[in-house]
């Protein structure tokens, strides 16, 4: 063979390589991405223990909605303590947890007299699925669950979302399909502006940052969306919610600087950016909890009308 026809199998295998690599990465982060031995949340801490225990103990209801591509989606829902409360807390939590991890945050709404629903996101958790979207087509799933919310424990709540990493993404995407004028504010932990750049800060060594546009390719080619169209910083832009940005300082998966991007570019006049220190990714409500608690109450009690019994009772 002349020496162009080994130049030309050469690349060619290059290019199987690259596909082949890809898709294997594909897999890793969008589809075999729950790792057995991966427990984000300890219920046997003590941190963690007496929520868990207030869990375990509460009227609590396990409840199932169908997705727009008829997936089988999870959540628990929890009564307010206050029979005439119309405030409404929806609970979402992150890439590879489950709403049982989110127990101690649902606490805190239930405390502050809400009615508490935490879902479990496709694929994770109780939810059907055989992927992830890191929040492009979750939107849709929280759109459904905050109609379902409104039916069927009263159209006249009041909703608040709270998420953390991707449920923050999520909370803020969700906003771009035109929600119920129900939501009047956003809780948004330790979310990314764009989920490239959160991946391109994660992935070590950065010689394997090539391969993110083959993983584009598949999650196109088999689920039609790309890993580039995950904006939240886009949609913040135009965002009417007032919302309050809870980040870690230290957080070496999704960099501070993507949590003041964020709160310079939502345009909206009522907002708020509490930074923790000494606290890894996510981890903000666990390193310094009554600063956090106190925030959320300072920013959310006129709009839900949260009673001074109801904050005396979580300081």
């Amino acid at each position: 063979m002349e020496w162009f026809h080994y130049m030309f199998i050469g690349f060619g295998f290059l290019i199987l390589l690259y596909i082949g690599l890809s898709y294997k990465f594909y897999l890793k982060l969008l589809v075999k991405f729950k790792r057995k031995n991966t427990q984000l949340v300890d219920h046997e801490t003590e941190f963690y223990q007496e929520s868990y225990k207030w869990f375990q103990s509460i009227p609590k209801e396990d409840v199932y909605i169908r997705s727009y591509d008829n997936l089988k989606l999870h959540s628990y829902y929890i009564p307010s303590l206050d029979k005439n409360s119309n405030n409404l807390a929806i609970v979402i939590h992150g890439y590879q947890s489950k709403a049982t991890d989110m127990i101690i945050i649902g606490k805190l709404y239930s405390d502050l007299g809400f009615k508490v629903l935490m879902i479990d996101l496709r694929a994770h958790g109780y939810s059907e699925g055989k992927f992830t979207s890191i929040g492009h087509y979750e939107k849709y799933d929280l759109k459904k669950w905050i109609n379902f919310a409104l039916r069927s424990y009263g159209a006249d709540n009041k909703v608040l979302l709270h998420g953390v990493s991707m449920g923050a993404a999520m909370s803020i995407l969700v906003t771009e399909l035109k929600i119920k004028k129900n939501v009047k504010f956003l809780v948004l932990d330790s979310s990314f502006t764009k989920f490239i750049e959160s991946l391109r800060n994660i992935v070590k060594p950065k010689v394997l940052r090539v391969f993110f546009l083959g993983i584009s390719m598949f999650t196109y080619l088999l689920h039609h969306f790309t890993l580039y169209q995950i904006k939240p910083i886009n949609v913040i832009k135009k965002i009417e919610i007032p919302f309050m940005i809870i980040h870690s300082k230290e957080d070496t998966l999704v960099p501070v600087k993507m949590a003041n991007d964020l709160y310079v570019s939502g345009n909206v006049a009522r907002k708020d950016l509490l930074i923790i220190d000494n606290a890894p990714h996510a981890k903000a409500f666990e390193i310094n909890k009554s600063r956090v608690m106190d925030r959320i109450v300072f920013n959310i009690s006129d709009i839900f009308g949260v009673k001074k019994t109801y904050i005396k009772k979580i300081e």
